[in-house]
């Protein structure tokens, strides 16, 4: 079963063939120097780049009108108004929890000579990473009964908070392996604020605010005060999340505001 946009593959009359081409990696290159007559190389890291992947589909039509017009249907979900791919949400039956971005990478050209009408529909992710979303892997529990204390067990994913204490402790739990981006909303009042990663004790300052709403975009290394990117009021100390347990402080005088985390668990 394939997903795109929140429609498996089957409303649009195919199949998808269980054997197609999904990389487990996105494309990536070393960047390698060789020094004439110095054994090996230097390495100046890994550059991760996109990631193509492929579905053949099979069309549930037999007839070659209805068959086009299958074909047509298909192509109008996944091109835009301007008749450029544009971007849909894709899942896939083995990886449920989990979701890619990507468009079509080039022509599709079906096999019109045979009554299965195969077709090959070619993916590329140019942001080449899978993403679930932050509430993904809660588990729900009860901590007073039966006394389920210190055991391993951790709290939901908080999606926000009402900030109120000069000093306020919060904290998430990153279930993936690699670090995640970060967008933290804050809505109300709060000045001298800032928030401290207790992981890796990295302070960010904050700007002042008073009935406004800040926006502290951690992946484009941006704030934005009441829809203005600023350059001042804040040491630009930005953090992500660590994979496992990640806690913050949040200090300031006389807040008065929400709080609310934006981001998704992030996956090779």
């Amino acid at each position: 079963m394939i997903v795109l946009d929140g429609k498996r593959i089957s409303e649009f009359g195919f199949d998808a063939d269980p054997m197609h081409e999904d990389p487990i990696t996105p494309i990536f290159e070393h960047k390698l120097m060789h020094i004439p007559g110095r054994p090996g190389a230097w390495d100046f890291g890994s550059e991760i780049k996109e990631r193509p992947f492929s579905f053949n589909l099979r069309i549930h039509e037999r007839f070659h009108d209805n068959m086009q017009q299958a074909f047509n249907e298909l192509v109008a979900f996944l091109f835009d108004e301007f008749g450029k791919p544009r971007e849909v949400k894709v899942v896939r039956e083995y990886e449920p929890d989990k979701f890619i971005t990507a468009k079509v990478m080039e022509a599709m050209i079906p096999e019109r000579l045979t009554d299965e009408g195969e077709l090959l529909l070619p993916f590329v992710a140019v942001d080449p990473y899978k993403y679930a979303s932050a509430n993904e892997y809660d588990e729900s529990y009860q901590y007073d009964k039966e006394y389920l204390y210190d055991i391993g067990l951790m709290y939901d994913n908080p999606e926000s908070f009402k900030w109120e204490y000069e000093r306020h402790y919060s904290g998430i739990n990153n279930y993936s392996s690699l670090v995640a981006d970060f967008v933290i909303e804050i809505q109300g009042t709060v000045s001298n604020g800032s928030i401290t990663n207790l992981e890796n004790n990295q302070k960010l300052t904050l700007p002042n605010i008073s009935n406004g709403r800040l926006l502290i975009d951690g992946k484009r290394f941006a704030i934005i005060r009441n829809g203005a990117a600023i350059l001042e009021g804040s040491n630009y100390n930005f953090f992500h999340i660590q994979p496992s347990e990640v806690g913050f402080l949040f200090e300031g005088d006389n807040p008065n505001a929400t709080v609310t985390y934006k981001w998704l668990h992030k996956f090779n």
